[in-house]
């Protein structure tokens, strides 16, 4: 079920989410998802969200399953929020990275990926992509994706959030005045 809702609490900042699913407009998941999260959260979402909008903290997903989301917390913004959220596209549309930049964001990805993991570590993590679904094949795609992908590839990705935010699913838990002048 589908809700727009705002949970009033006493506190006088707020968390933000704005979700909704790009499997269900047709387009098809991919690894330089992977990316975009990374670019999300250390350019476009902490720049805009947290830098110059003074949340606590902010972050996104893209999943295989197609459902994302992007996310404040501790913010004390809120429409102002949402406003960053629905402008993602278009820096997507008109990203520009040089090799450099680019280099930097395919390390950070890689290092999520294929980061250490104790031995119970890896059982979780293996256990759940075993009942996911997810293969060695699945995830050397990904990563094959990541590795040659392009600002083009990037730029594509503004299709995937733009679809993401079409279903305009929001939550907000947060100060009484700001969620009624929202």
């Amino acid at each position: 079920e589908k809700k727009n809702e705002a949970f009033m609490t006493a506190g006088q900042v707020q968390y933000v989410a704005k979700a909704g699913n790009f499997l269900n407009k047709g387009l098809v998941y991919t690894g330089a998802l992977r990316m975009l999260k990374v670019i999300m959260g250390y350019d476009y979402l902490w720049n805009n969200v947290r830098v110059k909008g003074g949340a606590y903290g902010c972050m996104s997903s893209f999943t295989r399953t197609g459902d994302c989301f992007f996310v404040s917390y501790r913010d004390p913004n809120l429409q102002r929020t949402i406003e960053v959220y629905e402008k993602a596209g278009e820096y997507l549309r008109n990203f520009v990275a040089d090799e450099r930049t680019l280099t930097q964001y395919i390390i950070g990805t890689i290092s999520d990926m294929d980061a250490p993991m104790s031995p119970s570590a890896y059982g979780a993590y293996s256990l759940g992509a075993y009942l996911s679904g997810i293969t060695d094949e699945m995830i050397q795609k990904d990563r094959d994706e990541v590795l040659n992908v392009t600002e083009e590839d990037i730029r594509k990705l503004a299709d995937y959030v733009e679809a993401v935010l079409e279903d305009n699913c929001v939550c907000v838990v947060g100060t009484a005045p700001k969620i009624e002048e929202s």
